[in-house]
């Protein structure tokens, strides 16, 4: 096991991330050899450090509810056509992918369930709100 440091910029960046191509390629399933493993216990801990620097130095922002909506249509291969019983008219759906008109709960429960995306993330309002059950809106 390498000697596990900090990752305080771009350069250490970089070698840890060279550090787990060559752990990946020592052993192509380390992502099962188990937390008795050195070298999968030092993955996972460089993970750790990856993830911790990125979060402050380089920070995503959020998908939009367009980008989340077209993401999972894409990802189960439906089309806009299949967004209509959900959303309510072709116009509307293509407002709603285009960012031009918000989504209502109405339509991210209706969402929820021909797409599998969480309410919050479709109403960012609603942030902490419960997934909408049968029945309810």
């Amino acid at each position: 096991m390498a000697k596990i440091t900090a990752i305080n910029n771009d350069d250490d960046l970089a070698a840890a991330g060279a550090r787990v191509d060559e752990l990946f390629k020592a052993n192509p399933d380390i992502l099962t050899a188990g937390a008795d493993n050195p070298e999968y216990v030092e993955l996972n801990a460089i993970a750790d450090l990856v993830f911790a620097y990125e979060d402050i130095h380089c920070p995503m922002d959020e998908p939009t509810p367009a980008a989340r909506v077209q993401g999972s249509m894409d990802a189960l291969g439906l089309t806009e056509d299949d967004l209509v019983s959900a959303i309510g008219s072709r116009e509307l759906v293509d407002e709603v992918l285009a960012g031009r008109r918000e989504v209502t709960p109405a339509m991210a429960a209706a969402l929820y369930e021909l797409l599998g995306i969480e309410v919050r993330d479709l109403l960012p309002q609603a942030v902490g709100a419960a997934t909408p059950s049968a029945g309810r809106v």
